[in-house]
């Protein structure tokens, strides 16, 4: 090989070969020995590779990374959230490349730690966010408002509710921003403040809504529209104190506000043409007003009639501006219950019975509703009226086969018992037997004398259609045969109690799984039925006769339930919350039904 030097400093530096001079050393090489180093790499390279593959199209795809997209980030932190690593999510976002993150990236994770009541950390969260550069949108406030407002007990976290209001003043200064930048922008929304609304009502701050409210424009797109107006009703229906005390009562307040905040919805609705009033703000505004003074529910009346076409007995027939849906029904039944005007809730009830379906007809009824009407029936009930409870019922079986209501109108324990409680008061025992075999199975005619049978018939029925009796239920059951004066159908009441095991429905030991309202109605009914089975056995054990085996059975059924008695006297079984002492309650027509 031939090399080059180059004289530097007195020395000689070595060089790499001369281009020329490599290649006539390989020539010469190739010559000698026959073996070219570019043919080898090439059969090295083709070796064991499938005749399609292409080097350069490889070698082009190879170059191109995918990058992480935010749809992509996205769907990540939603399964790490779903699988419960909140934590691990917020890592995740924080360290992502910046390319990666968006508005609605941190809006995901928000509310996935809403969803978790991981609240401080969401609040957290949409600090961050703003400090890594990232502006806070309409969706992100709606998302704030909308997780906070799912907190309960707002007693608890005292912390959350500074952090609402000061989303709120972030809230405010973002929508004053866009207003000054983009007059047109689709950001100029107050959809968020319902749910801000609604958070503050389920705190009990009711003044600070009006606040909001009063805050609000006259017109344009940041005024007042059904969804504010909707929060705002629903906050005056829960409200429960009153911050002026020497004023009206909490009720009466809620009331004349409802009634005010109507006025101003209705010259709301007439400035802006999107403004329509529905269902739900109707619904809501008459919750608010039907616990008021009988100015207050008459006005709430007025807005029934003239939004849904329900009348009043001996008014012309009327047709509503909305169709009736169920809670609006649910509504206007609980008017009529908070003015005592159960004649009109029978009659509303028999006019949604003949009203087409377009309009809200049978098929939007429930139990639920029903059961009002059968308060309203108990609460007119009196010995010797007709029956009408027992009608009703029967509709409801009716109605649940062949009707479009189907299983939502099912009567359950409750319903039976509102029937039987009617059959009580109207003394009507034929009736309240016929309550007792619609809901258990049994067949009440093989208790009575002469038809005593050893092996009672018993209809099994679908699931859900055989239900066993409560204490409540032989409760009602005794006091309706004892108030009869009549020995044979007490005897006929005895003895299915004793089929059934007395001794069960007279039970004191507390249940765990009971809540203390269950336990309290248990304990009362308890002392009731006991009560009637002692004054029962008395009286059917007056005639002197020689006692048979019933009679003994009988017997020690009264000895146990005198026990009972002399037990809850005292009331040691009834849980007690504290101790101090409570107001004294008013008694509602339906309570008092069962004294």
């Amino acid at each position: 090989m031939h090399y080059s030097y180059l004289v530097i400093s007195g020395g000689l530096e070595n060089q790499w070969p001369h281009p020329a001079a490599t290649s006539r050393n390989t020539q010469n090489t190739e010559a000698a020995t026959g073996y070219n180093p570019s043919h080898s790499q090439k059969s090295a390279d083709t070796k064991h590779r499938s005749r399609h593959y292409d080097p350069s199209k490889a070698k082009e795809q190879g170059d191109k990374m995918r990058l992480l997209e935010p749809h992509v980030l996205s769907s990540r932190l939603k399964k790490l959230c779903d699988t419960g690593h909140v934590d691990s999510a917020v890592s995740l976002l924080k360290n992502a490349p910046l390319d990666a993150q968006n508005t609605p990236v941190w809006n995901t994770l928000i509310w996935e730690c809403l969803k978790a009541k991981r609240f401080q950390l969401a609040y957290q969260l949409f600090i961050d966010m703003k400090r890594r550069g990232f502006s806070p949108t309409i969706r992100t406030f709606q998302t704030l408002f909308s997780g906070l407002s799912r907190i309960e007990h707002w007693s608890n976290h005292p912390k959350q509710l500074a952090n609402a209001r000061s989303i709120y003043e972030a809230f405010q200064r973002h929508v004053d921003a866009v207003k000054r930048h983009e007059p047109d922008s689709p950001e100029l929304s107050i959809g968020p403040l319902a749910a801000y609304i609604k958070l503050l009502g389920d705190a009990g701050h009711h003044q600070e809504i009006f606040e909001v409210y009063y805050n609000m424009d006259s017109e344009g797109p940041l005024a007042p529209n059904q969804f504010i107006f909707t929060a705002m009703f629903q906050a005056l229906s829960v409200r429960t104190m009153n911050p002026d005390t020497r004023s009206l009562s909490v009720d009466a307040k809620n009331a004349a506000d409802a009634k005010l905040l109507w006025s101003q919805m209705v010259k709301a609705s007439k400035k802006s043409p999107g403004f329509s009033i529905d269902s739900f703000v109707v619904t809501s505004a008459i919750i608010a007003l039907s616990r008021g003074r009988a100015t207050d529910q008459a006005f709430a009346f007025q807005l029934v009639t003239e939004y849904f076409g329900l009348t009043a007995p001996g008014e012309p027939p009327s047709v509503g501006i909305l169709p009736l849906s169920a809670q609006s029904l649910a509504a206007v039944l609980g008017l009529c219950a908070a003015s005592h005007q159960h004649s009109l809730c029978i009659h509303i009830f028999d006019q949604v019975k003949k009203r087409p379906e377009a309009l809200g007809g049978v098929s939007i009824m429930d139990r639920r509703h029903l059961e009002e009407v059968l308060k309203a029936q108990l609460a007119l009930a009196e010995p010797g009226s007709p029956d009408s409870s027992l009608g009703t019922l029967e509709w409801m079986l009716r109605q649940e086969i062949t009707g479009r209501s189907g299983p939502k109108i099912r009567p359950a324990i409750s319903t039976y018992n509102l029937v039987l409680m009617a059959c009580w008061r109207r003394v009507d025992w034929t009736s309240a037997t016929r309550t007792f075999d619609l809901m258990t199975g049994y067949h009440a005619h093989d208790f009575m004398d002469g038809s005593v049978s050893n092996a009672p018939r018993f209809d099994k029925r679908a699931p859900g259609r055989n239900l066993p009796p409560t204490v409540e239920t032989m409760s009602c059951m005794m006091r309706t045969a004892l108030a009869t004066r009549d020995r044979a159908k007490m005897r006929q009441c005895l003895r299915i109690i004793s089929h059934l095991n007395g001794g069960d429905f007279l039970r004191t030991d507390e249940d765990p799984s009971e809540s203390s309202k269950a336990s309290k109605n248990r304990a009362f009914h308890v002392t009731k039925l006991a009560s009637a089975v002692v004054e029962t056995v008395q009286y059917v054990s007056s005639m002197g006769n020689r006692p048979s085996g019933e009679v003994v059975q009988w017997n020690k059924l009264a000895a146990h339930a005198a026990e009972v008695l002399k037990k809850t006297t005292h009331f040691d079984f009834i849980p007690v919350s504290s101790t101090r002492p409570t107001k004294e309650r008013i008694v509602t027509e339906y309570e008092q039904a069962f004294r």
